[in-house]
């Protein structure tokens, strides 16, 4: 990526505006157009944004997701195995649920070995220069699982120059730094497309058989929080790294 490239990209001013503390977005009138979504591991964008994923899609934007590792795990002590091939087959099937797109052509890092590659992330920054990425969803940079961390540094420094740039939680280990979301997206009409997305997925993702249902409540208490009434409302929250308006 030559630098005069990158400077023809910066050519118009962007000016940062503060977001209300708390917001349940309808998305109208935003510029989050078409959007990259990116996950250490094939689960990780639904879990985090899957509700969001099929909303966007249903508003009519472009939605990409994009996986760095190939997911193969054999964790013995915790009885977790998982294959790649069938995990690329379920995150294929989830992505038709939801309506999004699969870069499925990626060069992908070994599982729980994920760390800052240079490569990766100029392909991923060319991917956001070349499709005029405006929006790129990423793992919470303070996570405590190690292929998010540097999923998310790849992440961050290849979609540095999106207009917007949000932060996901995938899993509920307790934190370093308490995970502390600041945008929240109603996806009460799309709930149930993103757990059959999630269904897609075999046990051996489901964490003890619970994750993808601690997943659906967190949504469920985070569309109460955001909302602050009886009915039943549920919401994928989101720290904000940067959020322009033009």
């Amino acid at each position: 990526m030559s630098v005069l490239r990158l400077k023809e990209n910066m050519k118009e001013h962007r000016t940062l505006q503060p977001l209300p503390v708390i917001q349940l977005t309808n998305n109208k009138g935003d510029t989050m157009k078409k959007i990259l979504v990116i996950g250490a591991h094939y689960d990780d964008a639904e879990l985090g944004v899957g509700g969001s994923m099929a909303k966007w899609i249903r508003e009519g934007k472009e939605v990409f997701k994009l996986t760095l590792s190939d997911n193969e795990t054999n964790f013995e002590k915790r009885n977790i195995r998982v294959n790649a091939k069938e995990s690329q087959d379920e995150s294929s099937k989830a992505c038709k649920i939801l309506g999004i797109k699969e870069i499925s052509d990626f060069p992908l890092q070994s599982c729980t070995n994920v760390i800052f590659d240079k490569n990766q992330m100029q392909l991923i920054e060319s991917f956001v220069l070349d499709y005029k990425i405006d929006t790129l969803i990423m793992h919470n940079m303070s996570d405590i699982q190690q292929d998010h961390v540097h999923a998310a540094t790849i992440a961050y420094v290849a979609g540095r120059y999106c207009d917007t740039l949000l932060a996901y939680q995938s899993n509920k280990y307790i934190l370093p730094k308490d995970y502390y979301p600041r945008y929240f997206i109603d996806i009460t009409k799309t709930i149930e497309l993103k757990k059959e997305a999630l269904n897609c997925y075999s046990y051996a993702h489901n964490r003890y058989r619970q994750l993808f249902e601690m997943t659906i409540k967190q949504n469920r208490v985070w569309g109460y929080q955001c909302s602050m009434n009886s009915e039943e409302i549920f919401a994928e929250a989101f720290s904000i790294l940067k959020y322009t308006e033009r």
